[in-house]
């Protein structure tokens, strides 16, 4: 089961990198604007994809002028130098969908991170860049024809990290 596992989840990443390639540079292109001006990159991730968020606040690899998208459960004053990036397992999250509404009607860039939901596209029409994580199912089957094994975070960090280096990359050009 463990080499199932693995196996599928290097298929989904490769997957996201060759999908989502041109994308994650327009994303980090987007975000770098921010880091570059006079700008900030408020994150909020939803559910487990607060690991993602945790890591870009707190990990040994983080960027400068990343904040959390809320301090104490009020969403912060955003300006047009900023950017926001939300982070859920669906698009078809109501909670981050209403947190997106409220930062567009604002005119702030959002860059949002997701597997879509087909039904529910109103998060990924509303993003000024959407990663697709393209995670619709668990994936390893057991014996009882149940599937186990849905790497969201996972596949959102990976992302994260992809839109890290690109970042880096942008703010070395630019010094």
């Amino acid at each position: 089961m463990l080499k199932m596992f693995t196996t599928q989840l290097i298929g989904l990443l490769k997957g996201i990198q060759e999908r989502e390639d041109l994308a994650m540079e327009d994303a980090a292109r987007l975000l770098s604007q921010a880091l570059i001006g006079e700008g900030y990159v408020y994150l909020y991730g939803a559910g487990e994809m607060n690991a993602i968020t945790s890591e870009a606040l707190y990990g040994k690899e983080r960027l400068p002028k990343f904040l959390s998208l809320f301090d104490q459960d009020k969403m912060v004053d955003l300006n047009s130098t900023d950017r926001v990036l939300l982070l859920t397992r669906s698009s078809a999250d109501k909670n981050v969908l209403a947190y997106a509404k409220e930062v567009a009607l604002k005119q702030i860039p959002i860059v949002v991170i997701s597997s879509i939901d087909e039904h529910d596209r109103e998060l990924v029409d509303l993003a000024d860049v959407h990663l697709d994580l393209n995670l619709t199912t668990s994936l390893v089957p057991t014996e009882t024809g149940e599937r186990v094994g849905y790497p969201a975070s996972l596949a959102g960090l990976y992302v994260y990290f992809c839109l890290y280096l690109l970042i880096n990359d942008f703010l070395e050009e630019y010094e």
